[in-house]
């Protein structure tokens, strides 16, 4: 039995070190995106989530997953980017704004 569980665990591992490099490329273009925004409320798009999560809920049960789970996932790592997003506008614009002082 333990035997069998530490290949489970090492499987997982090895997954969630894939889902990491999944997460670090979707970090790259909600940043991307968050550029090409015009203000917070574009970042909070309500019917953009609502899109996303129907697209994985679908995408959950054609490949016969359970799809509360996938949602409650996304649900979770969507106020992860969001939160991010809205972090890096403000730095963002912090940065502009002292580039725009060192100039003058």
């Amino acid at each position: 039995m333990t035997e069998q569980l530490d290949a489970v665990r090492t499987a997982i591992d090895e997954i969630d070190e894939e889902i990491v490099a999944l997460i670090w490329r979707r970090e790259r273009l909600v940043r991307l995106a968050g550029g090409l925004k015009d203000d917070d409320a574009q970042v909070r798009a309500r019917d953009r989530i609502d899109e996303v999560i129907n697209h994985v809920r679908q995408t959950a049960e054609a490949q016969d997953q359970d799809s509360t789970v996938v949602e409650r996932t996304y649900r979770a790592m969507i106020d992860a980017f969001i939160d991010y997003e809205l972090r890096t506008r403000r730095e963002d614009e912090a940065q502009a704004r002292l580039d725009a002082f060192s100039r003058s």
